[in-house]
């Protein structure tokens, strides 16, 4: 059975819409400049490029940022242990 969960559009944010909706608009109107210079079929490989693309990403990775801090996974704790002594081999 198909079902769709609506509950990640409640947990996305406003701001994060709006950095989606400015990068998409300025992906197609630097292809609409690109297709101005140099004809429609090289312009329509960069409009082809999706918009969302680098605002998704950099919105994924600053939520994986965010879910590993919640489970303490930042480096912070562990790299407590780090200066701890090493055995000696000799």
């Amino acid at each position: 059975m198909i079902r769709i969960d609506l509950a990640g559009l409640r947990r996305t944010k406003w701001h994060d819409y709006a950095i989606r909706f400015l990068f998409g608009g300025l992906i197609t109107a630097a292809a609409g400049l690109i297709a101005q210079r140099w004809g429609p079929g090289i312009g329509g490989l960069f409009l082809a490029f999706p918009a969302i693309f680098p605002a998704s990403a950099t919105l994924v990775e600053k939520h994986e940022k965010q879910k590993k801090n919640r489970a303490g996974l930042a480096g912070i704790e562990r790299g407590g242990f780090a200066p701890a002594p090493m055995p000696s081999l000799a």
